[in-house]
């Protein structure tokens, strides 16, 4: 029995009545359940020894206007131990699209269920903390629901501490817990943004706290990121992440191109690591179309985005080492990373935006010259990573400012759905690449880094991400010799669903040019339903839902990005510590703003 079969079975089991629907498509597993029931079922499917669905990957949202009931709510559990997905479904009307809130039984629930409520404008009961995520306050609508344009949201900071409005001071108040109050992004009234973690290490006195910005527009933060501050002296008592202001509505923008258009657009999220953007859309849509992929194509995917993840940890390691005092780490990172970005610009034509791979392949064949300029890359880093280690491991300011601080569990890492470098650093032994392997790699020997520690830390991420760097070098040579026996091979599908004609028939079949034609400008139609393809970014699991009405054009696509789940743990890591060690703390989790708000 299957842990999918071992899943449906105990759900039966545990509640007889409850499951309403059960839908395999692509190998995906969606149970439908009563609202009233989801509490029970996710506690159950978290707690149950058989199952341990200990990660809440996502919760997202489909809009099926002007049918009834119009919402569904979706929720991804992820089963570690298992290697299993699985996938709840609420049903809601329109004018009950409300839904109990999972926070209390998974933390990482509360940004999901804001950007739900934000965009959507599905309630949460029991939330928190319920108000808008990405969007001001003062913004109208939900952008995407079906009946809201596609248009232009502005955002913009207002925050002022005349905005802060006092309580009066003969007015009684019922006792409540101590709470950081301003507005957020131009909102009329003062609201809380944060409350203290019960169980934080270090208490605050009951002084009076200052609560200051950090950001937007700050150096430290990667981007645009406000963190608003509540400070007792020099230690944060709270740190609560103000996001949305690199909002762009790509998912929004998504449903108003074809399948193929939509490809630059991700590009776009994570910066500094496009080509998985391009590989995690490009499985999602191959597999809702039932695509094969070439063994040439497969590969040049897997040379091209262990280059990649090695641009980004340098970029990672190098500005974590510079917010910390290390400038020159800084500078050695980026003399690297040229390398790779000009293997970028030889392979697509663009440094950092490729958009370069296709569905069932690439958009071209690899250059003359790739092999040789990627064997360049591979012997010139390892002796490069040896000498960023000569300047920090031994240094005794890098290791004050790192070991020791931001301290967290792998319990409280999977409790607010961390993946990636974060969470192995906690001591969890998950990446996608060997749990639910993709584009062959598990045709390849590599190791996955692992801290043997109990608690991770700021220096932990550090010593993860250097390693990974030298695992993905094993990768790219193992790939390297692989791709020098597929010389001459395809690399792209001769399935004439989604990939054009070659260019040898235009010129003598008009059926042919018939089919170019409309394949570019109206795309393809895929089937009824929705896939999940998802990659280990440099960050963790980047997943791509793509939902077909069975048009040219998405119904939905939802990106499960791993900046924006791993930035919820900022919070609990960064409290009691001083606003000096914030700096390291933020580049620790290695956000990509593109990456959080898309």
């Amino acid at each position: 029995m299957t842990t999918i079969e071992t899943t449906l079975a105990k759900l039966r089991e545990r509640f007889p009545n409850t499951i309403r629907a059960v839908k395999e498509f692509r190998g995906d597993t969606t149970i439908t359940i009563p609202r009233e029931a989801l509490l029970d079922v996710a506690r159950f499917l978290r707690d149950e020894p058989a199952l341990r669905y200990q990660l809440l990957s996502d919760i997202t949202a489909l809009d099926w206007y002007p049918h009834q009931p119009r919402f569904d709510a979706l929720y991804a559990f992820r089963s570690l131990e298992h290697k299993t997905r699985v996938c709840l479904r609420v049903q809601l009307d329109e004018q009950d699209a409300n839904i109990p809130s999972l926070t209390p039984l998974f933390p990482g629930a509360n940004f999901y269920e804001r950007e739900v409520y934000d965009l959507f404008g599905i309630t949460f009961t029991g939330h928190p903390f319920l108000h808008r995520l990405i969007l001001p306050d003062y913004a109208t609508g939900h952008p995407l629901r079906k009946d809201h344009p596609l248009g232009y949201e502005p955002v913009e900071f207002t925050h002022t501490y005349d905005e802060i409005q006092p309580e009066k001071p003969n007015a009684v108040q019922p006792p409540k817990p101590r709470q950081v109050v301003g507005s957020v992004r131009g909102s009329p009234t003062a609201i809380p943004i944060g409350l203290p973690d019960p169980q934080t290490p270090w208490s605050a006195t009951e002084a009076e706290t200052l609560l200051i910005n950090m950001g937007p527009h700050h150096p430290s933060t990667h981007g645009v990121l406000r963190v608003a501050l509540e400070v007792d002296g020099e230690r944060i008592v709270n740190a609560m992440p103000d996001i949305g202001y690199l909002h762009t509505g790509i998912e929004k923008t998504a449903e108003h191109k074809t399948y193929l258009k939509a490809i630059p657009l991700f590009d776009r999220m994570d910066y500094t690591s496009a080509f998985f953007n391009n590989l995690a859309y490009v499985l999602a849509v191959e597999k809702l179309m039932d695509v094969d992929v070439p063994e040439r194509a497969q590969i040049a995917r897997v040379i091209l985005c262990e280059v990649n993840r090695i641009a980004s940890h340098l970029i990672a390691v190098g500005s974590q080492a510079m917010d910390i005092g290390a400038v020159s780490v800084m500078t050695y990172a980026f003399r690297e990373r040229e390398a790779a970005l000009d293997i970028f610009e030889m392979v697509s034509g663009a440094r950092m935006m490729p958009s370069y791979f296709r569905f069932g392949g690439l958009a071209q064949d690899l250059p003359i010259g790739f092999s040789d300029a990627v064997r360049a890359f591979v012997k010139m880093i390892p002796p490069r990573l040896k000498e960023y280690e000569d300047l920090l491991n031994k240094n005794p300011i890098w290791l004050m400012r790192t070991r020791g601080i931001a301290e967290y569990t792998a319990e409280q890492a999977l409790a607010h759905s961390v993946t990636g470098p974060m969470l192995r650093a906690a001591g969890v032994n998950w990446d996608l690449r060997k749990a639910a392997p993709y584009c062959g790699y598990e045709q390849y020997d590599f190791d996955v880094p692992v801290s043997t520690r109990t608690k991770a830390d700021v220096l932990e991420c550090y010593y993860i991400r250097m390693e990974e760097m030298r695992q993905s070098l094993r990768i790219i040579e193992q790939a390297l010799n692989k791709l020098a026996k597929t010389k001459g091979q395809p690399y792209v599908t001769n399935n004439r669903k989604v990939a054009p004609p070659p260019k040898q028939e235009l010129q003598n079949s008009m059926e042919a040019l018939i089919h170019h034609f409309k394949l570019w400008t109206e795309g393809f139609k895929p089937p009824v339903g929705y896939a999940y393809g998802c990659v280990e970014s440099p960050r963790g699991e980047l997943g791509f839902l793509v939902s077909s009405d069975g048009t040219s054009k998405p119904h939905r696509v939802r990106v499960r990005t791993p900046s924006f789940a791993n930035l919820q743990l900022l919070p609990l890591i960064s409290k009691g510590y001083y606003i000096a060690d914030l700096v390291g703390i933020i580049a620790m989790i290695d956000i990509v703003l593109g990456d959080v708000d898309r």
